[in-house]
Parts: structure tokens; sequence; C-alpha cells
């Protein structure tokens, strides 16, 4: 089955150049009026506009050295001025978790960490089957989004929430979310290598 946009294939980027000879299936040409639209929620929404303006001056600091994701997520919380900072997070990434929170915790903001075992929910309570008959906690996005969301965060963490976990997660938050750590199990937390074979 073919894509229905010419983008991931499209040798040229015009797009990327301000050129105007674009591939006939190019949605540059075909969203026109999608287009319009973002251009106007940039423009009028205060903190669209402001993320779109921080956002271009993430990637290095100062002195011109390249930031870490890590250092590029703190550095967006201090110039939004942001206050509250949930942190979802899986239980197999305890240690990097706790690592980035003592990270916010340098800096004038209340960090809220959730665990992705929270409530501490069978699995049989949600109908998955279980080989043993032990008890095996559920992961449980929407409860860490839902907390977050009664706590008033700004901004959600993810570092390393499951496939799908993170959808529900996403889904269910009312803050913005963003991802410090993509679960990887096969490549170390590190997807792209995937796309390198």
């Amino acid at each position: 089955m073919d894509s229905i946009f010419s983008c991931a294939v499209c040798p040229n980027k015009p797009c990327a150049k301000g050129d105007d000879n674009f591939p006939k299936n190019c949605p540059t040409v075909m969203e026109k009026d999608i287009i319009n639209d973002s251009i106007e929620k940039y423009n009028n929404d205060e903190n669209v506009n402001k993320i779109m303006k921080i956002a271009n001056t993430l990637p290095v600091d100062e002195n011109g050295e390249l930031r870490s994701r890590a250092e590029e997520i703190i550095n967006l919380i201090m110039k939004m001025g942001m206050k509250k900072i949930g942190v979802a997070f899986c239980y197999s990434l305890e240690k990097e978790a706790k690592k980035f929170v003592k990270m916010l915790n340098k800096y004038d903001v209340t960090v809220v960490p959730v665990c992705c075992k929270v409530g501490s929910v069978d699995v049989k309570e949600i109908g998955i089957e279980k080989k043993r008959d032990k008890f095996i906690a559920t992961c449980n996005p929407i409860t860490q989004a839902e907390i977050m969301n009664k706590e008033n965060t700004e901004l959600n963490v993810v570092v390393g929430l499951c496939v799908g976990h993170d959808i529900l997660f996403n889904k269910n938050s009312k803050a913005y979310v963003t991802t410090l750590v993509a679960k990887d199990r096969k490549y170390s937390h590190c997807p792209v290598k995937a796309l390198e074979e």
C-alpha cells in the first residue's frame, strides 16, 4: 500500500528550502487550509507562540554547545516559567526517573513523579489473562495522567512508558507531554537503531 503523501521519499524537500517545486502529492500543496489554520494558531495562541519561539533556542546553549534532551526539557521549563512538572515513568526505568527528578529539584519547580504501577492493580482486574496465580501489577497510564491532571501539572515528561501505555497516558493528559526516554528493550532505549539495519 502506498503512502498518502510523498514526504518520506521526497528527495529534495522543497518545503525546507522555500522552493516551489513541490511533488504532486505534497501536503504543502494539497493542505493549504490546514497550513493556514496552523499559522493562525502559532500567532494567536500565546502559549503555542511562546513554545515555538523557545523550541528554536533549545538545541544549543549560550556557548554554542549541544544540549542533551534532558537539558532541553529543563531549559524549556525555565523559559516557559512552568512551576509544576509531572514525571510519568516506567517501573523498569526507576533509576533514570530518579536522576531526572533530582535534576529538576535543582530548580524552582514542584515535581509530581508517578510510577506506572500506581494503584497496585492486578492485571486480572482489567481482563488481562495471567499464566500464574501470583499478583501481577498492571501498568496504569490513565491513573498516572489523571493524578497529574488533579495536580494541575503544566508539563508531563514521559520516562520509558511502554508502547500503548504511552499512547493512553498522552491521550489522557490535560497538560503538554514530552518524552525524555522512549523505551526500546532491544536497542537500549535508542529506537532509531532499528532504522539503521
